[in-house]
């Protein structure tokens, strides 16, 4: 748990009503990454296919209520915010599962001196949280070898070549079969795509993304 939480008393991490980290009627304001009225028809901004990764769902639009929230989880130390957030987010798990069967959760790891900084890796908070309510295993199998630039500032290409070679197998590592990434927010699938390829190359026949925010 990070030091604001024990310091603080919960407040929403969207507009700052107190009573919970995050409230019902911001909870109700996150917007979905897929419109109906696009799917089939137009680019969906929900769903990603790669090379080695086989498809991510994204579960919302990173904007507003959750744009906030996931800032306050990933830079301002509210750990506390991971549990609702995996909450809403657990239908887009199951639909992951649905395309790709019963899978290990494994989050995407950040680098020592990020760890440091944070106190937690906030894609490791939500794995464990999806992975309690969905009943799926949780392996921490990658690590960030090299601390890489912010890749907000990136486009695709920038973000590929920031990430080469910046993810490992965590040592004696056998991937399972069927791995489900698990990350907070998604905007080109780079990291998504780095890492898989790392788990592909250890044994992973089929590898899936779940994040919580898209850029759209």
């Amino acid at each position: 748990m990070g030091l604001l939480d024990l310091l603080l008393p919960s407040a929403c991490a969207a507009c700052g009503r107190y009573g919970s980290p995050l409230c019902g009627d911001c909870l109700s304001r996150f917007r979905p990454a897929t419109r109906a009225e696009h799917r089939f028809l137009a680019p969906d901004p929900g769903v990603v296919i790669g090379d080695a990764l086989d498809v991510a769902l994204a579960a919302f639009a990173y904007e507003g209520a959750l744009r906030r929230a996931l800032q306050r989880l990933k830079y301002g130390g509210a750990s506390r915010l991971a549990a609702p957030l995996a909450l809403a987010a657990l239908p887009t798990l199951r639909q992951v599962t649905s395309l790709v069967g019963p899978a290990s959760l494994v989050p995407v790891p950040v680098h020592r001196d990020r760890l440091r900084e944070r106190g937690y890796n906030q894609a490791a908070l939500l794995a464990r949280m999806l992975g309690q309510r969905a009943g799926l295993p949780v392996a921490d199998l990658l690590l960030r070898e090299r601390a890489t630039v912010k890749q907000h500032q990136l486009d695709r290409a920038g973000r590929l070549r920031n990430l080469r070679a910046a993810f490992s197998p965590a040592p004696g590592m056998r991937a399972p079969a069927v791995v489900i990434l698990v990350d907070d927010i998604l905007t080109t699938s780079a990291t998504l795509e780095s890492c898989a390829h790392v788990l592909r190359a250890a044994g992973a026949e089929c590898v899936a993304g779940l994040v919580i925010g898209r850029e759209v």
